[in-house]
This record gives structure tokens, sequence and C-alpha cells, in this order.
């Protein structure tokens, strides 16, 4: 009965390759890493934790007390920004329609 190679041994090109799982850095992130690194890594993780509950917690309070940004027409636009831009644009358009309007009333008189 002929092998089927399914379970390589020895020298053979099948047997070269290894059984792994790509995943598994995912799983143990820090396997490679040595007491310092842990330390370093658990420092810099610490601190960016904190600036991160230092920035909410500032947010929450102009939020809270009513002095966060209002919307700026120049600066990204949303909301009633959008609304007072395209009232003013309307306002504008209306004026100049009107002014030619009246230009043309002259020419014809």
């Amino acid at each position: 009965m002929p092998s089927s190679n399914q379970n390589p041994v020895g020298n053979s090109k099948a047997a070269k390759f290894v059984n792994s799982n790509p995943l598994a850095p995912l799983a143990d992130p820090f396997a490679g890493m040595g007491d310092d690194s842990k330390e370093l890594h658990k420092e810099v993780s610490d601190n960016v934790q904190s600036r991160l509950t230092k920035a909410m917690e500032e947010l929450k309070e102009k939020h809270r007390t009513g002095t966060n940004e209002v919307d700026d027409i120049d600066r990204a636009p949303t909301g009633a920004a959008y609304k007072a831009l395209h009232q003013h644009q309307r306002q504008q358009a209306r004026a100049a329609n009107a002014a030619r309007e009246q230009a043309d009333a002259r020419e014809r008189d």
C-alpha cells in the first residue's frame, strides 16, 4: 500500500512546515516581553487612561455648565450653524435679486 504523506516525517518537504496559529500573538501580546517591558507598558497604559479620564471629565463639566463650544460656521458647521448660514445666503440672494429687478425696471423706464 502506498504512503499518503498525510502525516509526513523525516526530511520530506511537507515535514518542514510547522503547524502554527497566526492569531497567537493577539491572544498573548506580552509573551516576548521581559519584566521591564511589561512595567513600561503598564506605565504608558496608566498614563493614557488617566489623560482620557481627565479629558472626559472636562467635557462632562463643559456640557453640564453650558460652556461647551457653540457651532461655528467657519469651523465645521453642524445643526443650527447650517441653518443660520443657509438663511444668510438666502437673504443675500434675495437682496441681489431685488437690486437686479430695480436696475432692470430703471432701464425699461
